[in-house]
């Protein structure tokens, strides 16, 4: 049996360190075996590489019993040393205590995961039908792509680029983005996260109560203040039906207080830096009218506010702004001066940038086209437009005036212009001058024919004074201003509790409720500046004179149906009436 071959060295047998052909040996002293493997479990240690080493966890890595050493079927595997998770690794420790114990020291890398309404920076890797993917660090989220696209529905986001959002979810869904926080994600919770984060949530306006808005989110009922709902004031009920973008501004307990403006002013103040690159003096802009003053018209560029002055909204002399243009109104108008703005300016107007505009630029000139007709030494007719203490201004054309200077009214001097003529006037007018520099021209009145000052004597041109006083016009009588006196009167001042008139004898107020108007309605476009108007004296105490346009319209009235009755032949007996039957058959020839 000396001769027989031994059997080659097991898997088993190399785990264990039985040399080839030793089992029966080492069976006959399994004590002793037992006490070699008293040390500890084996442990199989895999470097780097792929190289794997076999030893006892409480044991040097080269030690081994004799057997195992002089086994040449059982060869050790030389690794690189260093340091290595199972060189501290006890027989006490568990996986779990490991792995804290690496993370805790570095060896592990971790992931974050966002909490709900922190607003996180991520990249797009990928476009879905609706959604598109972004890596946050070494995370994966998802955003709809509406939100990418603008108002116009275009996609202004691709692969590669970088968006900002907030979170709004991080549940089994993973972790979905938003740039507003949605209606179905609404809770009073997430309102709160949404007040520190800045996120901005959806609302659709229900209902208009004191003060503001009422508005829901979700299930969440909130406030909007109406000095929140827009930029400029407005009509609150226009909002009820409709759903806005809002910033939470206030989460107390159940109370919930919303900002539509703060999201509006910074959409604008974003586009306006973007705008005020491309203007300069001179550019042609298209902007939409937004508010209408006594003196001129604020027109909204897309971001930025300019002014038209009354003095550049026509070529013609106009009494109010709201005669030309009116809000809403899409224009043209022409860049006439940029001012930059002085924030330490005491002038409170001037710590904002200021836009100067023109609507008149852009329209035709008609003084061109006048003069092209209108000649030196022609007699034309005109209407006196307006009185000033050195002259009287004359339309001679649609947006043309002329000037007769005082000293060219009248054979006489005079005090005022008023003394020979009044607004309204048709007059004749001789041309003596045209500039079409300054766009001005010269004129003198024409009184049967004759221009004044023309033909007079030199005795008489030499001493215009001498009969001032015998001269004179007589002067008309002061009306007496009483209760019941209808006067007419004009325009010359508008509130938004009535309209103040100037007439013969004095001025007074016409309240909104005596204009004969609809509550609500707005006065400056029913009564415009120098409209005529014909009202009844209803109430005076001292220099305060109250006046009716209902009150005077009824007098009207009342004096039509008198004077109707008057026309009427009175009937039987000689009395004014409408008589009988039997007065009306008298007279008759039956047949």
């Amino acid at each position: 049996m000396s001769d027989q071959k031994k059997p080659a060295a097991t898997f088993g047998d190399v785990m264990l360190g039985i040399p080839a052909g030793g089992r029966e040996k080492s069976e006959g002293s399994r004590d002793e075996k037992r006490g070699e493997r008293k040390g500890g479990p084996m442990v199989v240690v895999k470097r780097a590489g792929g190289a794997v080493e076999t030893r006892k966890a409480d044991a040097p890595a080269a030690a081994g019993n004799g057997e195992a050493a002089a086994a040449p079927a059982a060869p050790r595997v030389v690794v690189p040393t260093g340091p290595s998770v199972a060189d501290e690794v006890h027989e006490h420790e568990s996986f779990g205590e490991m792995f804290e114990k690496q993370v805790k020291d570095g060896g592990l890398p971790t992931r974050k995961m966002p909490r709900v309404g922190e607003k996180v920076r991520g990249k797009i890797f990928q476009l879905g039908a609706e959604t598109a993917f972004v890596t946050i660090g070494k995370l994966e989220a998802m955003i709809e792509l509406d939100e990418l696209k603008d108002d116009q529905g275009i996609l202004r986001s691709g692969v590669g680029d970088e968006i900002e959002a907030h979170v709004v979810e991080t549940g089994a869904k993973g972790i979905v983005l938003s740039r507003r926080l949605s209606k179905d994600a609404a809770s009073l919770s997430m309102l709160a996260e949404a007040k520190l984060s800045g996120m901005p949530v959806d609302g659709l306006v229900i209902a208009v109560n004191k003060g503001g808005l009422e508005v829901a989110v979700g299930d969440v009922r909130a406030f909007c203040p109406s000095s929140q709902a827009d930029v400029r004031p407005g009509k609150l009920d226009e909002f009820v039906g409709q759903r806005f973008t809002f910033r939470v501004t206030e989460v107390k307990e159940r109370n919930v207080v919303l900002s539509r403006r703060a999201l509006l002013e910074e959409e604008l103040k974003a586009k306006g830096a973007e705008l005020r690159k491309t203007l300069e003096v001179g550019k042609v802009v298209k902007g939409r009218v937004v508010s209408v003053q006594n003196f001129g018209a604020f027109v909204d560029l897309g971001g930025l506010e300019g002014l038209i002055p009354v003095s550049e909204l026509s070529h013609t002399r106009i009494g109010h702004p709201s005669e030309v243009v009116k809000v809403g109104d899409e224009l043209e108008v022409e860049i006439i001066r940029m001012e930059a703005a002085e924030p330490n300016s005491p002038d409170k107007s001037k710590r904002k940038e200021r836009l100067t505009l023109s609507l008149r630029k852009l329209l035709d000139d008609p003084f061109k086209k006048a003069i092209e007709t209108l000649k030196e030494g022609m007699v034309v007719k005109g209407k006196v437009a307006r009185l000033t203490q050195f002259g009287a201004f004359v339309e001679l054309m649609p947006g043309v005036d002329g000037l007769i200077h005082i000293s060219a009214l009248s054979e006489r001097r005079i005090s005022h212009p008023r003394d020979a003529v009044r607004v309204g006037d048709e007059i004749e007018v001789k041309i003596e001058k045209v500039d079409p520099e300054e766009k001005r021209m010269g004129l003198r009145l024409v009184k049967d024919g004759v221009p004044v000052g023309e033909g007079v004597s030199s005795s008489a041109a030499a001493a215009p004074t001498q009969h001032v006083e015998t001269d004179a016009a007589p002067k008309k009588p002061t009306v007496k201003l009483r209760r019941g006196l209808v006067v007419i009167g004009k325009v010359v001042r508008i509130e938004s509790f009535g309209v103040f008139i100037e007439f013969e004898g004095g001025n007074g107020l016409i309240p909104a409720s005596e204009t004969g108007t609809e509550r609500g309605t707005d006065l400056k476009r029913t009564f415009p500046m120098g409209k005529e108007l014909k009202a009844e004296i209803i109430e005076m105490e001292g220099q305060k004179v109250k006046l009716s346009i209902t009150a005077a319209q009824r007098s009207e009235e009342r004096a039509d149906l008198e004077a109707w009755k008057a026309t009427q032949k009175p009937q039987g007996g000689g009395k004014a009436g409408f008589g009988t039957l039997a007065d009306k058959l008298k007279g008759l020839k039956l047949s």
